[in-house]
């Protein structure tokens, strides 16, 4: 007869009961991860230890929640009888299909958005992996809808909670104007935890995992009584708050990976409903960092590709053009090390940057709108001054930009006021764009959440003129990293079904007549 297990499991710790030794010892090698710096550690170094640690605690048998499946697929398969015990989750209490904006449900193209709220129903929390470009901001509307109870949107980016916030708030206007049952939903305002403000309120509150970290921490031992009072009582007051949620969004959860996610997410006890979306989970360099995510989250639950998207018209059908850098900038050799060659061979590289300014000026008399992607400051402002000595309208927007600079800019692109818009890593990630006709990848660089992200500022669905959009990257060549980057950006391109079937040859140019793009 198989030997029996039971897994007993809350919102936040799982248990195995009634296991033997073989189990554990599964459990504890299946959860286990490679320490990072281990090797430079004494205790790795004289052989005592192997470097490695693990999720599971083998005294109390406990480990994180979000191991469930995993754990019970695994134990499964080597022959015991599993059983998985927790309490019911708690009765939704919105409608099934909650409206609140002009979209419904009718488009059968977006029905993994309320797929994804009925999943979230049943099992209680999974990864949503849906593609840059899929509509994450309204799926976490639709769940936190579909939920109805206190809900906490967690990210890392202040503009994508104050954006957020807005988004609540026009959902919490919706729902009254369109269920008769919600008249005082309206009367709600979304709450802040983030960016210096604490102003926590009923139901919906959006938040940011720095400021909620800063407060969890524990008193110095060192600092005055009194200080040390005001820690304890700021700690407790958080930790009471976090309790508080029964639905949590992690937005961006690829970045949950870190330590401030996961120390939240421990103190939210009742938060049996958890969401965390992403285009890119477990991409992280860091076998720990990979498996933090799904400790907090669970397993992928929905995944929503670049070719669905792009084959439904959600998103614009890109096409790729590499421009090949056969000149090499002086000073460049092929051993030349980080950051320096980055500096003479991608800031400071005039042919690159020639090439670069040649394409934006194309795509604006094509009345194209160009959004430039950069990594440096100081690239940045190079390529804003030629362009506007070239008579090209160009904005630049960056880590300093404040809010109103942001959304100035891009409103401005939106209604043609500028032709391009230069942006750094400010640009990556869930701000709302308009319609981009071009997008050029001018920061080089290896990162695939990055790159997917990039692109992806660029694949909005037209709303006039083809459907298409059109992306440049660059060949760099001259120098190992540069050119070793270079390859794996394309390789993950021409990887990735949706895109690779766009990618022009070695050479080829944008052929914007047969494209349908008239100037």
């Amino acid at each position: 007869m198989p030997q029996r297990v039971t897994i007993a499991y809350n919102a936040v710790n799982a248990k195995l009961v009634d296991a033997d030794r073989e189990a554990q010892l599964l459990v504890s090698k299946l959860l286990s991860y490679e320490v990072e710096g281990a090797e430079q550690m004494v205790a790795f170094k004289s052989g005592h230890w192997d470097g490695r640690s693990s999720f599971f605690e083998m005294r109390l048998n406990r480990f994180p929640a979000g191991f469930v499946h995993l754990v019970s697929q695994q134990l499964t398969k080597r022959g015991y009888q599993v059983q998985v015990l927790r309490k019911p989750l708690p009765i939704p209490k919105g409608p099934e299909r909650p409206i609140f904006d002009k979209f419904g449900y009718t488009d059968t193209n977006y029905a993994y958005q309320p797929d994804t709220a009925d999943r979230l129903v049943r099992h209680g929390r999974f990864i949503a992996q849906i593609a840059t470009g899929g509509g994450k901001s309204r799926v976490a509307q639709v769940v936190t809808a579909r939920i109805m109870r206190p809900t906490l949107f967690l990210t890392t980016r202040g503009v994508l909670m104050y954006q957020m916030k807005e988004h609540y708030e026009e959902m919490l206007k919706g729902l009254t104007k369109h269920h008769a049952g919600m008249s005082s939903m309206a009367k709600h305002t979304v709450g802040v935890l983030g960016d210096s403000v604490w102003d926590p309120r009923k139901f919906i509150n959006v938040g940011m995992v720095q400021t909620l970290t800063a407060r969890l921490k524990e008193p110095n031992p060192f600092d005055p009584p009194r200080k040390q009072a005001l820690q304890a009582k700021i700690r407790a007051s958080t930790i009471r708050l976090l309790e508080y949620f029964e639905l949590v969004i992690l937005e961006e959860a690829h970045e949950a990976s870190g330590n401030g996610y996961y120390e939240i997410l421990s103190y939210c006890k009742n938060a049996h409903y958890r969401l965390a979306l992403t285009a890119t989970p477990f991409m992280k360099d860091s076998g720990e960092a990979n498996m933090r995510l799904m400790a907090v989250s669970g397993p992928i639950g929905i995944r929503v590709t670049e070719k669905q998207l792009i084959d439904s018209g959600i998103l614009a059908k890109p096409y790729f053009k590499y421009i090949d850098l056969s000149e090499k900038p002086l000073g460049l050799l092929r051993k030349t090390k980080w950051p320096n060659c980055y500096k003479i061979g991608v800031t400071d590289n005039v042919h690159r940057n020639a090439a670069i300014i040649k394409e934006a000026v194309r795509a604006a008399t094509y009345k194209l709108p160009v959004m430039i992607l950069v990594q440096r400051k100081e690239h940045g402002k190079v390529l804003e001054r030629t362009l506007n000595d070239n008579g090209v309208k160009t904005a630049y927007i960056f880590g300093d930009s404040d809010q109103v600079a942001r959304r100035k800019a891009l409103n401005q692109l939106a209604s043609g006021e500028i032709s391009v818009l230069i942006g750094s890593t400010i640009l990556d990630v869930g701000v709302d764009v308009p319609a981009i006709g071009m997008v050029i990848l001018a920061g080089a660089g290896k990162a695939e959440v990055q790159l997917r992200q990039r692109v992806g500022r660029g694949l909005r669905s037209k709303k006039s003129g083809p459907n298409i959009a059109l992306i440049v990257d660059f060949t760099d060549r001259g120098n190992e990293y540069l050119s070793a980057h270079a390859a794996q950006r394309r390789a993950i391109i021409e990887q990735t079904p949706g895109f690779a079937d766009n990618v022009l040859p070695s050479g080829a140019d944008f052929d914007f007549k047969a494209l349908g793009i008239d100037k």
